[in-house]
């Protein structure tokens, strides 16, 4: 991408931001924690590559994927992906969610239908310093793919699909060193 598409895109994506932080599809705001995730991903790769993301607009979009996460009591089939999407993000950013992931990882991973969701808490964990708990959890994502080849399913909440899921485990495991090794047959 040019310079130019990725600076459109980010204003196109902050025009969209509601003032509690959270995105739209096609208009301000919403409440898809996923798609909040997914931006606010998108921002933070972004800033990383030093493109101007404004911070004001950068916090809020942290603040509202944090208060997500700990108002969120129970993890439920069509948030879970969500969840595990924005502790990702959050862990990224250096944003605390110590105690929220070690609680999940050590009671409710099963909960985690989605390989990418399971590997998503395992990268977590492992850039927040966690990397027993981390291993744990990638390694459930992985026995999730290979459990996965059989089925399909034509929803998900998190627009995602075998090869997706393939593509993000791998890319999980590169930037944070988890299970270099296991992940060779993905595909």
């Amino acid at each position: 991408l040019t310079d130019e598409r990725v600076t459109a895109a980010i204003e196109r994506v902050l025009a969209r931001q509601g003032g509690n932080g959270s995105f739209g599809l096609w208009s301000v705001g919403g409440e898809d924690l996923w798609l909040n995730a997914f931006v606010t991903d998108f921002l933070t790769r972004a800033r990383e590559k030093q493109f101007a993301v404004p911070q004001i607009a950068f916090n809020l979009a942290l603040d509202r994927l944090r208060n997500q996460v700990v108002n969120t009591s129970e993890v439920n089939k069509e948030e879970a992906a969500g969840i595990a999407y924005a502790l990702y993000v959050l862990a990224r950013n250096g944003r605390p969610v110590m105690g929220d992931l070690r609680y999940l990882v050590d009671t409710k991973l099963a909960a985690f239908a989605t390989p990418l969701a399971r590997g998503q808490i395992a990268a977590a964990l492992a850039l927040l310093g966690d990397r027993g708990r981390a291993a744990k959890a990638f390694a459930s994502a992985l026995a999730g793919f290979r459990e996965a080849a059989s089925t399909t399913s034509a929803y998900r909440p998190d627009y995602g699909s075998r090869l997706r899921d393939s593509a993000g485990l791998l890319a999980l495991a590169a930037e944070t060193g988890l299970a270099r090794d296991s992940v060779q047959p993905l595909g």
